[in-house]
């Protein structure tokens, strides 16, 4: 269902993203960089948080690690958590390791985390641990406001 879903977005948003499916997995931001020959901080990490009763997607470089006392500051957030496998699974329709930064489930209010290089291409999960996309970060960026 993920990657269907995933694909139902880009189809309703005629969006012309091509997706790449490998033979290795692409899991983890590392596998993920050794598979498209980019370095680990142009792989998208999708990582799903709650704050408080509010769930985000934090677009985090793959190279980077997530820092709850920043996004507490940024959001006004008390309490701030990795959503469980369950959670992200009922909210975004996909599972850990192919969470694409759009074409959820539900829209998701999202959090771009710094570092990626504006210069190169991204890649990112398209709703399977093995299914990519190639984008840029202003592409990104345009595709975030559609939802």
């Amino acid at each position: 269902m993920s990657v269907k879903l995933f694909k139902k977005f880009l189809k309703e948003h005629n969006l012309d993203i091509k997706l790449v499916k490998s033979e290795r997995s692409t899991l983890t931001a590392k596998e993920a960089a050794e598979v498209h020959g980019v370095s680990v901080s142009n792989i998208v990490k999708s990582l799903v948080i709650k704050a408080d009763s509010d769930f985000f997607i934090c677009l985090c470089p793959g190279d980077k690690r997530l820092s709850f006392g920043y996004l507490k500051r940024k959001l006004g957030k008390k309490e701030i958590r990795m959503a469980t496998a369950d959670e992200i699974k009922e909210i975004t329709g996909h599972s850990i390791g192919g969470v694409p930064p759009f074409g959820h489930k539900k829209p998701l209010k999202t959090i771009i985390i710094k570092g990626f290089n504006p210069k190169q291409p991204l890649w990112a999960a398209a709703g399977a641990s093995n299914v990519n996309f190639k984008t840029t970060l202003s592409e990104l960026k345009r595709i975030l406001e559609l939802e």
